[in-house]
């Protein structure tokens, strides 16, 4: 499974988007500032997969640590539950200005027994200051996500004749 840092050198255009969608994440990722009048974490969806196979979505703030990509999820979340039974899952970040899309799937593990992973995932969170962000990954559950697939779209014309998107993806690299 890939790494958010493999994907960013693999597909760095698609990353830019990604980049866009969550500019206070992607600061933190690169140790940049903060932009003016956006926050650090971004809202974003993540689709889970419930115990009788239908879809379950969830309100998440995803966290770029170390090269990786992870959540803190509560206890008492059942997008948690559905993440310990089967990992697979999609993670949308809300549109852009320019109605850009970003869709990841992911195939999610839990690392809270990973003293190294919540040691990474808390000095980045740190930086920023929000104390329920701090709270959260320093005691809530912690799930790493590996990326098999990303998706993005920006949209041309939007609201006239021929209105269409763009669309590119990357997909992780099978090993045979």
């Amino acid at each position: 499974m890939a790494s958010w840092v493999q994907f960013e050198r693999e597909a760095p255009e698609l990353a830019d988007v990604a980049a866009r969608l969550w500019p206070g994440m992607a600061a933190l990722h690169r140790g940049r500032p903060l932009p003016d009048g956006v926050p650090w974490f971004a809202i974003s969806y993540l689709a889970t997969v419930r115990r009788d196979g239908g879809p379950r979505l969830h309100p998440f703030c995803p966290i770029l640590a170390g090269g990786r990509m992870f959540a803190a999820i509560p206890r008492s979340s059942p997008k948690g539950w559905d993440l310990r039974r089967d990992g697979r899952c999609v993670i949308h970040a809300l549109p852009g200005p320019d109605d850009d899309e970003l869709c990841i799937r992911a195939t999610a593990h839990e690392v809270t027994g990973n003293a190294s992973a919540r040691s990474s995932i808390r000095a980045a969170v740190m930086r920023t200051g929000v104390g329920g962000m701090v709270e959260s990954v320093s005691h809530d559950p912690l799930f790493e996500f590996d990326l098999q697939q990303v998706d993005v779209a920006r949209w041309v014309d939007i609201g006239r004749p021929g209105t269409h998107a763009l669309r590119r993806r990357w997909r992780e690299a099978l090993d045979h």
